[in-house]
């Protein structure tokens, strides 16, 4: 996984406080028992989901909770670490970006999540901006990934 020195590159670059940001970053890494701990105390309907799922609600409602809640700063953040997280995951060409996001979307993450009063809330619009930073950034982007994110080893290039 890319050290949180790369991670906070990225969400300054997409205007995400670094507070938030370190704050998504300790979260997704350290630990989700916080995320199991938060739905204990509630009717929810979500307790066979993925972790990432609840992460995402978990941020979400962060975002809920704060004055920036119009910008989903925590969503953001979410999907920024964990896309970066993804390059050094995946098995596929890093530098074929349309086929990056394309697999991390359907292995990774998802688009939307249910709250819970049965609301489907969706975050294609934040995700596309995310695509599009990396994508006018993606020299850079490589340079930041390059050496123990770029392995010397063949990748896949077909999905």
């Amino acid at each position: 996984m890319p050290n949180w020195l790369i991670h906070n590159k990225w969400t300054d670059k997409a205007g995400i406080d670094r507070l938030i940001a370190n704050y998504v970053d300790r979260n997704i890494d350290y630990g989700t028992q916080w995320v199991e701990e938060s739905h204990k105390n509630t009717n929810s309907n979500h307790d066979d989901e993925r972790i990432v799922v609840k992460q995402l609600r978990h941020f979400y409602k962060k975002d809920n909770e704060t004055k920036y809640s119009n910008k989903y700063l925590y969503v953001k953040a979410f999907y920024i670490h964990h896309l970066l997280d993804y390059f050094r995951e995946t098995r596929f060409n890093i530098q074929d970006l349309d086929l990056i996001f394309k697999k991390f979307l359907q292995e990774k993450v998802t688009i939307e999540i249910s709250i819970d009063n049965g609301s489907k809330i969706n975050f294609k619009k934040e995700i596309q901006s995310i695509f599009k930073l990396f994508r006018h950034n993606k020299d850079q982007l490589f340079a930041d990934l390059e050496g123990d994110y770029i392995s010397p080893t063949t990748k896949k290039t077909s999905p």
